[in-house]
C-alpha cells in the first residue's frame, strides 16, 4: 500500500488527528463510525481511489489521534473542519453509523461550500432511545474490564443484530479490531441519544445530500436514512440490496460503486 500517504492535523483544541490520503481526483473526507478505525476503510479505499481523493482520519480517542477529557458531538464537528480545511474546499463528505450522525452536524453547523454528504445508516433514534437504560449495562462491562462482553451486549442491544448471528462475527477479523475500542462507544451512545427523535432540524441542511441503506440492514437504521432522505431538501437515497450496516467491508467494490454514483452531478433539467 506504497500509495497511502499518512499525516497528522491540528484540530481547534489542539487534539492531533491522523489521517491517511490516497487516490487521486476530487477529494473526500471519510468519517468512521463507533468502535472502528481508519483501517476499516482500507477495503473500499482501494476502489474510491480511482475516482476521488481520500482523506480518512481517526476519529478522537482512537488510532493514530489523540484526545480530550472534554467530549461532545461539538469535538466530532470540530475534528470534521480540520479534516475538510486540508481536503480543501468543495471537498465532499462521507460518515458511516456514528460518524454519519456527526458529518450530518456538521452540514447543519457549516455546510459544504460546494461538496457532497453521503450519509451511510446514521443510527437515529426513530424507534425509542437507541441505547436508553441499557447504556447503564454497557458502561459496567467496560468499567469491568470485560470488553468482550461489552461488545456482544453493544451489537445486540443498540445495533440490534440477532444474537444468533454473534458467533458469526466473533469470527470476522471486525470481531479483534473492535473490542478494544468498546469504551469509546460510552460516550457516543449517549450523544446518539441525547440528539432525541425530533429530525425537523435536518431540513436546514441545504447541501447535495445522498443517503445509503442497506436492505438486511436493522430496521431503525433503515429507517433513520429513509426519514432523513424525506426531510433533508433534494436528498437522495440508495437502498444496496441484501447489505447490512457493514457494506463497505463485505462488498468494498459494490458500496465504492454507490459512493461515486453518488457524488456524479445530478442530469441537467431540460
Amino acid at each position: 500500500m506504497s500509495d497511502i500517504e499518512h499525516a497528522h492535523t491540528t484540530s481547534a483544541d489542539g487534539t492531533p488527528i491522523a489521517y491517511f490520503r490516497r487516490g487521486s481526483g476530487p477529494a473526500l473526507v471519510v468519517t468512521h463510525g463507533s468502535i472502528a478505525t481508519k483501517e476499516q476503510w482500507l477495503p473500499a479505499s482501494e476502489a474510491l481511489a480511482e475516482h476521488v481523493t481520500l482523506y480518512v482520519y481517526d476519529r478522537r480517542g482512537r488510532g493514530g489521534s489523540g484526545d480530550t477529557a472534554e467530549y461532545s458531538l461539538d469535538t466530532e464537528v470540530a475534528d470534521i473542519a480540520a479534516m475538510m480545511a486540508v481536503a480543501g474546499p468543495g471537498a465532499h463528505l462521507l460518515g458511516h453509523s456514528y460518524g454519519a450522525l456527526a458529518t450530518l452536524a456538521y452540514a447543519r453547523r457549516h455546510g459544504l461550500s460546494g461538496g457532497t454528504l453521503i450519509a451511510y445508516e446514521p443510527p437515529l433514534a426513530v424507534q425509542g432511545p437507541v441505547a436508553g437504560e441499557r447504556l447503564a449495562g454497557y458502561r459496567e462491562l467496560v468499567d469491568a474490564g470485560d470488553l468482550d462482553g461489552a461488545l456482544e451486549y453493544a451489537l445486540v442491544n443498540f445495533v440490534r443484530v440477532p444474537a444468533e448471528a454473534i458467533p458469526f462475527i466473533r469470527e470476522t477479523p471486525l470481531w479483534g479490531a473492535s473490542v478494544p475500542l468498546t469504551p469509546t462507544w460510552v460516550r457516543e451512545l449517549g450523544e446518539i441519544d441525547a440528539l432525541g427523535d425530533d429530525l425537523s432540524g435536518y431540513a436546514e441542511i441545504h447541501d447535495p445530500t445522498h443517503l445509503i441503506a442497506g436492505t438486511a440492514t436493522t430496521s431503525f437504521l433503515y429507517q433513520s436514512a429513509h426519514d432523513l432522505a424525506g426531510i433533508i431538501p433534494g436528498a437522495g437515497i440508495t437502498d444496496i440490496d441484501g447489505a447490512d450496516h457493514f457494506a463497505h467491508l463485505s462488498d468494498p467494490a459494490g458500496f465504492a460503486r454507490v459512493v461515486v454514483d453518488a457524488l456524479q452531478p445530478a442530469p441537467a433539467q431540460s
